[in-house]
């Protein structure tokens, strides 16, 4: 089966481009129509599958761009960690090969979507990694009230909330103590950052719930940082109240079924070392 293709590039890293249009070359001479842009200038476009080439940053904006549009995902690692994108540059052909010989074959994950007021506008996002929720006054302890299904769940004073995907158990949740998840799973992961109690440690909620923050500091003028997989910022009033539900489709990464996900923790976090 011939495909059309996506090829998106970090041009600020070495090498990107060269190798985007190394894998364009590619595929034109396996009659797939491949199309080649930066990642600073991807634009949502209906492809069978999309090739990230970059590292795990370039991957979580290709995400959020083309899974609304339930585009399959794979990247490949010109970063440092690249625990999201786990296939290397010298290992990319053995997979288009085998995605032309045996077709697209995808693990499917959960993604969050992010409600909230910002200038007065109603902002949707959605999150592949993470939504995050801190003072803009860095170091500043804050109060958030938390509700799940509508319901008071806690008060946290802490320096901040995660809200985490099985993907991004293993990135600033983990950071925070907070579990790894196996990723398929259907759940995600509220992990607060240095909570000022020994009782508020992380949870892993279902699907299900929706939920709920407010968020504020001691000063009521101050000002809240909600962040979306570390890459969207928004700077929100006292008291903003930002809704965090599973997004209504999943992410469809391509399987590189060379490696397991134990594979790459064992590679790259040393987990069970």
């Amino acid at each position: 089966m011939k495909y059309n293709a996506g090829i998106i590039y970090n041009k600020l890293k070495p090498n990107a481009k060269k190798l985007a249009f190394e894998i364009s070359a590619w595929l034109k001479n396996n009659k797939c129509k491949p199309y080649v842009c930066d990642s600073h200038s991807v634009k949502a476009k209906k492809y069978d599958f999309v090739i990230s080439v970059g590292g795990d940053g370039t991957m979580l904006k290709v995400i959020r761009t083309f899974s609304p549009l339930s585009v399959p995902v794979k990247g490949v690692n010109l970063g440092s960690l690249g625990f999201l994108t786990d296939t290397d540059a010298n290992e990319v052909f053995s997979l288009l090969k085998n995605i032309l010989a045996d077709g697209i074959k995808v693990e499917k994950r959960v993604l969050l979507a992010v409600e909230f007021l910002h200038n007065g506008k109603k902002i949707k996002t959605i999150a592949a990694n993470d939504c995050v929720i801190r003072s803009l006054a860095g170091g500043k302890l804050i109060t958030i009230n938390a509700n799940i299904d509508k319901k008071f769940t806690a008060e946290y004073k802490c320096d901040g909330m995660i809200l985490a995907t099985p993907t991004g158990s293993t990135a600033y949740s983990l950071a925070a103590s907070g579990p790894i998840v196996y990723p398929n799973l259907p759940v995600f992961i509220l992990t607060p950052i240095s909570p000022h109690t020994l009782t508020q440690r992380p949870m892993i909620l279902s699907d299900r719930d929706v939920l709920s923050f407010a968020a504020k500091n001691k000063n009521n003028n101050g000002k809240i940082l909600l962040s979306v997989d570390g890459q969207e910022n928004y700077s929100l009033p006292n008291g903003t109240v930002v809704k965090i539900s599973m997004y209504k489709k999943n992410l469809k990464l391509i399987k590189n079924c060379s490696k397991s996900y134990f594979e790459t923790l064992k590679k790259k976090l040393h987990w069970g070392v």
